[in-house]
């Protein structure tokens, strides 16, 4: 009797996940389908951004090395800058896709309250 019941359960429970959608939760949807691809080209952007900078700090290092001594100082300080600088790049990003999540957030109990 058991073996049948789970079964059944499972059953229904796949076939409403496939019913029509609301307006509701289409709505719902397209907002978090939106805030994703928001937040990824947000990620994806900042992530290029950063990696450039990286890019641009690891060839000052390289030339500080060769440098002499002042010189080696004040390109050591330019790139430990350009480090801090991809650093807070990313932590605006991440600030930002949180800003995203939580529009996102909003917009939906909006609608979960109407």
């Amino acid at each position: 009797m058991r073996s049948r019941i789970v079964p059944a359960a499972f059953l229904g429970l796949a076939l409403a996940g496939c019913g029509p959608r609301t307006p509701e939760q289409a709505r719902i949807d397209n907002i978090q389908d939106a805030a994703r691809a928001e937040a990824d080209a947000i990620r994806s952007a900042s992530g290029n951004q950063a990696a450039a900078i990286r890019a641009e700090a690891d060839t000052i290092a390289s030339q500080a090395e060769i440098a002499n001594d002042f010189d080696a100082q004040r390109l050591r300080t330019r790139a430990d800058a350009l480090r801090k600088e991809a650093r807070i790049v990313e932590r605006q990003a991440d600030a930002r896709v949180r800003a995203v999540r939580d529009r996102a957030r909003a917009d939906v109990s909006a609608i979960k309250a109407e």
